[in-house]
């Protein structure tokens, strides 16, 4: 149970240097203006390792779109590199992200680069606080996301979180597009002897923007890889 309670902390916290595998199914149950559902499937990487003399963090969003509007096939894959620096009061990040557009999509710019950071605040041994931003910008591209992170550890393996809430603003429209609403409940277990999680987390899209999605459920395996150190 210790060990469960400690990967859960971990898992819940994007600046904590844990290999993890998620692999995310995020079935979009209505959609804004649209009579329709869809199915992503993401692949999403976390490698930590060391270089420049700090702990770096890097993950790899790879999201397929099974069905639903638009284009179905690969869809924009994400990656970034954080640099990871222990505080006396928790942890700060700093590093860059890059996004490649889908080749038949719609998006102005194919590649978009800029900055992201994030900062997680330890409020007691159960409770974590913090919040990450990243930053996209291209030709006619210019986004900002912020990520709340909330995570309170329940025990045996269990804790209550915000999941990932996008918050999404563009510059270009001069609008919030994405303002979503959510929580998530996940485990730790062993597997085979394999560590994962398992998590479920409901989302609904307040911005009523005609083609996003509204309402979703995503439910997530993740394959846990604690090196040890």
């Amino acid at each position: 149970p210790a060990a469960a309670d400690e990967l859960s902390k971990q898992a819940t916290d994007p600046t904590a240097s844990l290999m993890a595998f998620n692999l995310t199914n995020d079935f979009r149950t209505s959609f804004h203006g649209l009579d329709d559902t869809g199915y992503e499937f993401r692949f999403q990487p976390v490698i930590p390792f060391e270089a420049w003399g700090a702990s770096n963090i890097l993950r790899i969003v790879v999201p397929f779109q099974a069905s639903g509007p638009g284009n179905n096939g690969l869809k924009n894959v994400s990656i970034f590199d954080l640099l990871v620096f222990p505080q006396s009061w928790g942890r700060f990040g700093v590093g860059p992200v890059m996004s490649l557009a889908e080749s038949a999509g719609t998006a102005p710019s194919k590649f978009t680069i800029g900055p992201a950071i994030g900062a997680v605040v330890p409020m007691s041994s159960r409770l974590n606080l913090g919040l990450f931003n990243q930053n996209l910008f291209g030709d006619g591209v210019a986004l900002s996301q912020l990520q709340p992170i909330v995570a309170y550890q329940l025990g045996d393996g269990w804790a209550l979180s915000a999941g990932d809430l996008q918050f999404i603003y563009d510059w270009e429209a001069g609008q919030w597009v994405n303002l979503p609403i959510g929580a998530q409940i996940g485990k730790v277990l062993a597997v085979l002897g394999q560590p994962m999680r398992l998590s479920l987390n409901p989302q609904w899209n307040l911005r009523d923007i005609e083609g996003a999605v509204e309402t979703k459920i995503v439910f997530t395996a993740t394959i846990l890889a604690p090196t040890g150190g």
